[in-house]
């Protein structure tokens, strides 16, 4: 049923995106204000990535001196509770068939001047057709009704879906499309035959939060002999290349071992903190049998804590990407783990991406080790500083 679903899916949703245009040529300039933009959210609420994507976007509008309308499909209540305030849902102008937007009530919902959806990981089609096709609408329409509209912060893989395709290069040409990292630039521009724009992804704006977990865990690094590597373990790869859980978190203990061999302190911070797909768990059974005074558990409440608390590390291992742009748009030096070809990218921004090592290729616990070695003395005793690149805007704030 779910592939025929999306097969149907797959047909429709380009059909009525390309009808839609058609109507468009219609429409009214809408009444919009100046300095507003609307920020679209990759997805419903999930990790600590979405929400520094959609803290980032808040934090450079404002420090632009613009105003930020932020927004979501699905319910706001995961948001409020992670405390990101001020988030609204999209749902109520979806329209029938919920493969495209109504341009009345878009006209009601928001006068921003800009529209920007971020794109991230889910627009070649790597979770289906039907959020491709809401989002192709929303830019068209936007742009139909006169406001300044962009595709943004979005990676592009090697193979995108062919229905992924066909959706995207309905975007109406006044839409501007911007990659947040070179290698999907390049192949987003070869397989739309369109100009897209590049940028890091945006969630390296948001800024870290101040709380008093975090000072207890300052507290704690400033206590060891030792320099600190921050592990980020990521339960999700169980379901990724066939690896399972029971392998995922064998490895992360050989990394938390061959870490403490090298003469690291390790803290390990869970970088997302639902329940599934279980990063507090996975985080807690690598605790089990370690030494008590070089390895702590830190659980940060939201992104901005997290970035808080990776701050105080000497070197981060991470096998979450926006975790690696919370460290590295700080300055700490990092070790990637990646996977779904998304991280070399973003470490490219910052001169690491030899610190980048692919998941699927199994790398060995003394490898890791030694990367994070490599990277804390390239380091030097350099105090970590935010890159001049993350100081200046994004382009659609230009």
């Amino acid at each position: 049923m779910g592939n025929l679903n999306r097969m149907v899916a797959g047909y429709a949703a380009p059909t009525l995106v390309t009808g839609q245009r058609r109507i468009l040529g219609f429409e009214k300039p809408a009444d919009i204000e100046a300095g507003v933009t609307a920020v679209l959210s990759p997805a419903s609420y999930g990790s600590f990535g979405d929400e520094g994507m959609i803290q980032g976007s808040r934090d450079s509008i404002v420090a632009a001196s613009g105003k930020a309308q932020l927004f979501t499909p699905g319910p706001v209540e995961p948001w409020t509770a992670m405390g990101v305030t001020g988030v609204r849902s999209i749902d109520g102008i979806i329209a029938l068939g919920r493969m495209h937007m109504d341009a009345r009530k878009l006209r009601r919902l928001t006068r921003a001047e800009r529209m920007v959806v971020l794109g991230a990981d889910s627009i070649d089609g790597a979770y289906g057709i039907r959020s491709i096709s809401q989002r192709v609408s929303l830019l068209n329409v936007a742009a139909a009704q006169g406001r300044r509209a962009e595709l943004a912060n979005f990676s592009f893989r090697r193979n995108p879906s062919s229905d992924a395709l066909t959706a995207l290069r309905r975007l109406d040409k006044r839409v501007r499309l911007t990659a947040r990292d070179k290698n999907s630039q390049r192949r987003a521009t070869e397989a739309l035959q369109r100009a897209v724009g590049v940028f890091p992804d945006v969630a390296a704006y948001m800024k870290p939060g101040q709380s008093a977990v975090i000072d207890s865990l300052r507290a704690w690094v400033a206590g060891r002999d030792r320099p600190v590597v921050v592990l980020v373990p990521n339960a999700h790869l169980a379901a990724f290349d066939g690896t399972g859980y029971k392998e995922v978190a064998r490895r992360f203990q050989a990394y938390m071992v061959a870490l403490l061999d090298a003469g690291f302190a390790v803290v390990v911070l869970p970088h997302d903190v639902r329940e599934k797909p279980g990063d507090i768990a996975m985080s807690e059974q690598l605790m089990v049998g370690m030494p008590h005074d070089d390895v702590m558990l830190a659980v940060p409440r939201n992104a901005q804590e997290a970035k808080g608390m990776l701050s105080l590390a000497d070197v981060v291992v991470t096998a979450r990407m926006h975790a690696g742009v919370a460290a590295l748009s700080q300055g700490v030096p990092c070790v990637g783990l990646d996977y779904v070809d998304k991280f070399a990218g973003q470490f490219q921004w910052y001169g690491a991406e030899q610190f980048v090592v692919a998941w699927e290729d199994n790398p060995k616990p003394h490898l890791v080790a030694e990367l994070s070695r490599l990277a804390l003395s390239q380091a030097g005793n350099a105090h970590p500083s935010t890159p001049d690149f993350v100081k200046a805007p994004p382009p659609w704030l230009r």
